[in-house]
């Protein structure tokens, strides 16, 4: 949401100075260096080294009964965690340390762990109902604060979570108090100007006081120029200035601020990847550190249990015979032995248990961040996708225009290609392997599919070539949908390492009986091809062919899928490769003969009525969303009426009559199942259909228990929404 480390690193320099005034707690000398050691230790980025000394604070906190000193560890603890995403052992961790703060005298440290837990339901939870009455305790306790600065970014929270929830009325009073606050803080003193200034452009943009709204946001932007002070606050800056000019109707601004927010969104998503890499292995150094101190602690333990059974035997025995005592010592030895190696096989079975359990966890972390990060660009990846697909369709544009707009529209397919690409690699494991099999026409598909590439291809001086049997069936069964991404993965890698050459995609017929035919796919190219030294792992995740220095563009996933999804076809990729010649990858597919089938005229299909008549309820936030899907059912015939929230969509339906619903997942003040919940209860007719950028298998059950129809996934397709449309209309008739 809004930068909090420097917030903290004020509030715990604030608590050691008065640690050194007049503390009101029981001052430790041993646990002040602790704390001061940890969050030195957290300043510097060590966070293994920082969460080791907090847990020693704890520790020692504990046995000393010290309640300020464990509240600070707990603190401690859950701002790492807060910081490398944990957001549950976060939560764990900020919720002790209020247990331990709201024992103490004091309560020091009770406005700051408010705050963060605002902070844990804002950005872990999106749940900002909860975030908000966080943020108002902890803005009523830091104001009695003598050190003002310190009640600054609290407040800051608040007025931007009311905002987000468009309660710009209420936000409005409390920034009227920022301004008051910021205008009596020296310079000299570090505070949170930049979402100061970013909440002013926001407030005079919401009056439509844009010439006010410009000045702020230039302010802001003059912060935010430092890479290191906010990385994530030039993507609001540029959403909300872009929000700004799409109301307004400058759409060339709006569109350049998009490009901008999205060439941040990707540097933001690269650095939250490599953070997601180094957390994971942090995290693995954490859990053997906190079951090396369990295992510690009960080694100790058993130590002390064993030493006093010792020193009762030996007392027993004395006083009784003493070879049957050195008989019965042996013996009780060999059993104690045995006992603590069953033990110990235990504890290692339970921590084998908890290794799986946490790799599982961890596993399932990776794949919601991927999903999240997926999600966030889709989104605006939606804006610009329709936009450019909008001004295409302008016949009165000039060349030059044209071809601007065609490298638009191919970079934001491109960069789409590469988020989904990101996203199967973290699903392919846990996907369904029951293959999909339909008749099809696999010289159709292979044309079209060859055609898609025929401007990447052109672009670069290539010569596209198809080589197919005319002995194979017209018809066949076989996995459309998981074979046009092999080829497409295969056709786009042979492009990407070609430069004027040419490119095959040979289906061969390799052999044919009554009901089954063998077939084999091959895509050769003139291009670099493989060193040898590289062969062995070009199938693997984010490996890419050639040097470092040869600014390939791709992540290196393309090969991988493929390995993957012909496997679940039942079968191998092979390749052949000569540096400076090029190379040829090739695979076969067990296919079989479809019985007698009927197959729709072409002509037929075209000949379908290309636009519907249909009055559509489009219940989507984003302004720029609105406009392109606005435009999608202009162009299939379709009038709209465009709200933003749920609550907006729920009357709307009981105040008019519509055809059909497209109905946004992911919306302020009510989300799109809440709104489907309560439009069910009274309206069961009426089709609603689900708009998102999440993968569809995470969400369609939830989809289907709110009781909506269908669901789509964006960006959108015309094509794909005129036949959705079409569909619900006519089962809802």
């Amino acid at each position: 949401m809004k930068k909090n480390t420097l917030y903290i690193i004020a509030v715990l320099c604030t608590l050691c100075t008065f640690s050194q005034e007049k503390p009101s707690y029981k001052y430790n000398d041993s646990l002040f260096n602790l704390i001061r050691k940890s969050e030195e230790l957290r300043v510097a980025n060590k966070m293994y080294e920082s969460l080791e000394y907090a847990f020693k604070a704890v520790d020692y906190g504990i046995e000393l009964k010290n309640d300020h000193y464990i509240s600070h560890g707990y603190f401690l603890m859950g701002t790492v965690q807060y910081e490398i995403i944990d957001y549950e052992n976060a939560t764990k961790n900020y919720l002790k340390a209020l247990e331990y703060t709201e024992k103490t005298k004091d309560k020091l440290l009770l406005p700051y762990i408010l705050h963060s837990l605002g902070n844990i339901y804002y950005d872990g939870n999106n749940d900002f109902e909860s975030a908000l009455d966080y943020y108002q305790r902890a803005v009523k306790l830091a104001k009695k604060s003598s050190h003002i600065e310190q009640y600054q970014v609290p407040l800051h929270n608040l007025i931007w979570t009311y905002m987000d929830l468009d309660r710009y009325d209420e936000a409005s009073v409390y920034l009227k108090e920022a301004d008051s606050i910021d205008a009596n803080i020296p310079d000299s003193i570090l505070v949170d100007r930049s979402s100061l200034y970013l909440l002013r452009a926001r407030n005079y943009s919401h009056q439509g006081n844009i010439a006010r709204a410009e000045e702020y946001f230039d302010k802001s932007f003059d912060y935010l120029q430092d890479e290191s002070y906010w990385p994530k606050g030039k993507s609001y800056f540029y959403q909300y200035r872009a929000e700004m000019y799409e109301n307004i109707g400058d759409y060339p601004r709006a569109l350049a601020d998009l490009k901008l927010l999205q060439a941040n969104e990707r540097k933001v998503f690269e650095n939250a990847r490599s953070k997601g890499n180094e957390t994971v292995n942090f995290r693995s150094k954490v859990d053997r550190y906190e079951k090396k101190l369990a295992l510690a602690e009960r080694e100790k333990d058993l130590l002390v249990d064993l030493d006093k059974n010792n020193k009762l035997i030996i007392f027993i025995s004395t006083a009784a015979l003493l070879l049957l005592a050195v008989a019965f010592f042996f013996y009780y030895r060999g059993y104690q032995s045995k006992k603590k190696v069953t033990e110990i096989l235990e504890i290692k079975n339970s921590e084998l248990y908890e290794a799986k359990s946490q790799a599982e966890k961890l596993s399932k972390i990776k794949s919601q961040f991927i999903s999240t990060i997926s999600h966030e660009l889709r989104t605006p990846l939606y804006g610009v996708v329709g936009i450019s697909s909008i001004l295409l369709e302008n016949e009165k544009q000039s060349d030059k225009d044209k071809k601007l707009l065609n490298s638009l529209k191919f970079s934001a397919d491109y960069l789409l290609d590469l988020v989904n690409n990101v996203l199967k690699v973290s699903k392919i494991d846990s996907e369904e392997k029951e293959l999909i099999k339909t008749p099809t026409d696999v010289h159709s598909l292979t044309q079209n599919i060859l055609q898609s590439f025929e401007y990447q291809a052109q672009k670069k001086g290539n010569e596209l070539i198809l080589k197919f049997n005319p002995s194979i069936p017209k018809l066949l069964n076989i996995d459309a949908l998981r074979t046009s991404e092999v080829l497409i993965n295969l056709l786009g890698n042979a492009i990407k390492f070609t430069e004027q050459g040419k490119i095959w995609l040979r289906i061969k017929l390799i052999s044919k009986e009554s009901s089954k035919v063998i077939l084999r796919f091959e895509v050769e190219d003139t291009g670099m091809g493989v060193p040898e030294d590289q062969k062995e792992y070009i199938f693997e995740e984010f490996s890419q062919i050639g040097s470092v220095y040869d600014n390939k563009q791709g992540t290196g996933l393309g090969l991988s899928i493929v390995k993957n999804l012909i496997e679940v076809m039942g079968s191998q990729i092979y390749f052949e490769s000569k540096k400076g010649v090029g190379s040829m990858f090739y695979f076969e597919l067990d296919t079989d003969i479809p019985e007698s089938l009927e197959i729709p005229d072409k002509d037929e299909e075209s000949s379908e009525q290309d636009s519907i008549s249909a009055n559509i309820l489009v219940a989507e936030d984003n302004k720029i969303n609105q406009l392109v899907t606005k435009n999608l059912l202009k162009n299939i015939g379709c009038e709209c009426t465009i709200v933003a929230n749920g609550i907006e969509a729920v009357q709307a339906v009981k105040k008019d009559t519509f055809d059909l619903v497209l109905m946004d997942i992911n919306m302020p003040v009510m989300d799109g199942m809440r709104a489907t919940i309560e439009i069910r209860e009274f309206n069961t007719s009426i089709p609603i259909i689900a708009l998102t950028a999440s993968e569809l298998s995470e969400v369609s059950d939830d989809c289907k228990k709110a009781g909506m129809n269908d669901l789509i996934n964006k960006p959108l397709n015309k094509k794909d929404l005129q036949y959705a449309i079409e569909r619900n209309i006519a089962l809802s008739t």
